[in-house]
């Protein structure tokens, strides 16, 4: 979604998929992160440099509509009047939210969603109406009438009874023939407030979309081929795999691949409905297919890592033989609204890995209080992720050997029995990867996608 030309291929795709289909699309490139700095900006610094980055926002719009009416397949230039409004009522919009934040000195949630949410909300209008200037009948729809959520500003939970109702509306222009387009990430609560899903949510969208529709394929288009082995910024012999489970994807989404949101899978899982991942830019490439039967080639399917994670380690003797403890440590965590990925324990101690440094300075007093407390930022979670991996020998042991040359700060396996993920320190975390990507994909072919 970075320029007119990818427009074209977007609207390409989805005409190609024939009528009726669904597209649900992302903001611009870096729209969203400008609209953040520019809610950052106006809390914290100058109201006219925050109405600068608007006005910039908007200047980008009205030159990618400009580039796209340009285009020689555009046969109806009669909706180019109607973007230009749309992205002035909406760059109006944008100035009034920040004028609200700048004199109250407070960024809240609430405000967060309203100002991130306007990418999406111009990106699907627009998109829209350029696909009518090429003969595609499409209609924009509001997600903020469709996706119906909770109140939880900055990461809303879906309301899957008020979206699986509202949906017929999107059904209705799909079964005549339409093509529905609108935007991901964000909604509206009960009372019509804007909402998001949280960062990367667009995905998430499409997925209960396809949910509440019944769709017979979720089709997720991205600027890379599929899920890949590792991360091929950082490893450059790492390849698309052809197949994944969903449980296969799903941990990988949460454990660092970037590709997927974290919660795309699970509403495909409810109607096994089979997810593709695939390259806007390399359309013709087969990139992944996601479904519940998926077949493994071999027992580590694919190596996940994130950085800036954080460590907690509880140590207390009171916690040898004794009821409770863990419970009592659990229910700090969960006072505080902290997440943990995960969890190790022995006879008098718990490591736990969080990836939120948000809040940690209140659980870490209130630990200290049951027990002895060492805090350890600046770690990496790497992840073997396979769903036949733990039941094939000698996998821990090719792994450990891999490692042997990095400190390893813990270790944990999955209680789903697909992944066995260790955390060692940032500097190491590529070099690390490395070493298991050549032990578990030997004597491949060096270029990307081979």
């Amino acid at each position: 979604m970075a320029d007119a030309q990818a427009w074209k291929r977007v609207l390409d795709i989805a005409g190609a998929s024939g009528a009726g289909t669904i597209t649900v699309v992302s903001a611009t490139s870096g729209t969203t992160n400008s609209l953040i700095l520019a809610a950052e900006t106006a809390r914290t610094g100058s109201l006219k440099e925050a109405q600068r980055i608007s006005a910039e926002i908007g200047d980008k719009h009205r030159k990618l509509i400009s580039s796209f009416f340009a285009l020689p397949e555009v046969t109806d230039r009669s909706g180019s009047q109607t973007c230009e409004q749309h992205i002035a009522a909406l760059i109006s919009l944008l100035d009034n939210y920040l004028l609200g934040i700048h004199t109250l000195g407070e960024l809240s949630p609430k405000s967060l969603d309203a100002v991130s949410s306007i990418g999406e909300r111009l990106s699907s209008f627009l998109l829209a109406e350029c696909a009518k200037a090429i003969g595609i009948p499409a209609v924009w729809i509001d997600a903020a009438e469709v996706m119906k959520t909770s109140s939880e500003y900055g990461k809303a939970a879906p309301d899957m009874d008020a979206l699986f109702e509202r949906a017929r509306r999107v059904a209705h222009h799909s079964a005549n023939g339409r093509y529905p387009i609108m935007g991901g990430f964000y909604g509206s609560d009960a009372s019509g407030t804007i909402t998001t899903l949280g960062r990367g949510g667009s995905d998430y969208s499409a997925s209960l979309i396809g949910l509440a529709l019944g769709a017979s394929a979720i089709e997720i288009w991205t600027d890379v081929s599929g899920m890949y082995t590792s991360d091929p910024r950082f490893v450059p012999r790492a390849f698309s795999i052809k197949e994944l489970s969903f449980s296969e994807a799903a941990e990988l989404a949460y454990f660092g691949a970037k590709v997927l949101h974290p919660a795309t899978i699970q509403p495909a899982v409810e109607k096994n409905i089979p997810v593709y991942v695939k390259n806007t830019f390399e359309p013709e490439h087969p990139g992944t297919r996601i479904f519940s039967d998926a077949d493994a080639d071999s027992p580590v399917r694919a190596i996940a890592f994130k950085k800036d994670i954080t460590v907690i380690t509880v140590i207390s003797s009171r916690m040898l033989l004794a009821w409770g403890f863990l419970a009592k440590v659990f229910a700090i965590f969960e006072k505080h609204q902290v997440s943990v990925d995960l969890v190790s324990t022995s006879e008098v101690s718990i490591s736990m890995t969080v990836d939120k440094k948000t809040r940690l300075d209140a659980v870490q007093k209130e630990l200290e209080d049951i027990a002895s407390v060492k805090i350890y930022h600046n770690q990496a979670l790497i992840s073997l992720v396979g769903k036949n991996m733990m039941q094939s020998k000698g996998v821990a042991a090719k792994a450990f050997d891999a490692l042997a040359e990095f400190p390893i700060r813990m270790i944990s396996q999955g209680s789903s029995d697909i992944n066995l993920s260790v955390v060692v320190e940032n500097e190491h975390a590529v070099e690390a990867v490395l070493a298991l990507h050549d032990t578990f994909f030997p004597n491949l072919p060096s270029p990307v996608n081979a």
